[in-house]
Parts: structure tokens; C-alpha cells; sequence
């Protein structure tokens, strides 16, 4: 959920970004997978109950560090940010990052392709890099693929 905030942060801090390095971000409203989950339930009923099944759910499928990671995270703040993200804003935030003038780069996951929200990001001039034997948590399944696309996006 962090890319729409670097995007966001990026305009408004201006020339004070000299590059911007977004990992699996959304760049329209609509959310994710994990995001309409989330934002399906009322605030209330995922704070009662949702996030913990959630939490659980993550751990029954073997995704030790997303558990603990949402566990630790504040259930109304995970809710408000999901419904956030499917509701959008008035300037979608892909528009505002084909308007920033410094180097863009997206990385992706292997396992995510076909990825609609990358199909013309190179007519804007942002670059693409694709990590292997990832998907979305590409710090997870893959670290040292994201490394070096990270190195790559920062040289």
C-alpha cells in the first residue's frame, strides 16, 4: 500500500525526490486482492473480527512475515487505508506519477504478470524491472532479485 503514498509524496516534495522506486504499486482506484477483502467488511466488523482472521489466515497459509507484519498494524488503519485505495482520489495516482520529471522505476513481480497497471508505463517513460520467482511480496520470495533491481533503478 506504500506506492500510492510515495507517488503522492513525491509531487508534493518536489525536486527534494531525485528518483522514485515503486514495488507492486497501485496506480488506479479499484485496490487489490487483499485491499477488497478488507474493505468488503464494514470498519467495524474488521476490527471486531476481520483482522484477526486475517492475521490467522496468513499463518494457516504459510506467510509467517505478512502475519506478523498485519498483526502489528493498527485493524482500523489497514481498513481506512484498503477502502482508501478502491475509492481513489480525484487525480489517479498513475496520472501523477507520469507528470513527475526525475527517474521512475516499477518492479514487479514475475509471478503478477500479465500486470494491467504496467502496460504503458514505458511510453511515459518510467522504466520496468521484473523480478524472477516473485509475486507481490517480492521482499519475501525473492530478496536478492529485488536487490538487484533495486541497484539497477538506483544506478
Amino acid at each position: 500500500m506504500g506506492g500510492t503514498i510515495a507517488i503522492v509524496l513525491a509531487e508534493i516534495l518536489g525536486t527534494k525526490v531525485e528518483r522514485l522506486i515503486l514495488s507492486e504499486p497501485n496506480l488506479d482506484p479499484g485496490g487489490g486482492l487483499f485491499s477488497r477483502r478488507v474493505a468488503a467488511m464494514s470498519e467495524p466488523d474488521y476490527v471486531a473480527r476481520g483482522h484477526f482472521e486475517l492475521v490467522e489466515a496468513s499463518k494457516a497459509e504459510g506467510n509467517a512475515v505478512w502475519a506478523t507484519s498485519l498483526a502489528e498494524s493498527a485493524a482500523f488503519a489497514v481498513h481506512r487505508e484498503a477502502v482508501s485505495l478502491i475509492k481513489g482520489s480525484p487525480r489517479t495516482w498513475r496520472s501523477v506519477l507520469y507528470g513527475l520529471k526525475r527517474p521512475r522505476t516499477v518492479i514487479v513481480g514475475e509471478r503478477s504478470l500479465p500486470h494491467l497497471d504496467i502496460s504503458d508505463l514505458s511510453r511515459h517513460g518510467i522504466s520496468l524491472t521484473v523480478v524472477a520467482d516473485a509475486g507481490h511480496s517480492l521482499a519475501i520470495e525473492n530478496p536478492d532479485g529485488l536487490a538487484t533491481a533495486l541497484h539497477r533503478a538506483l544506478t
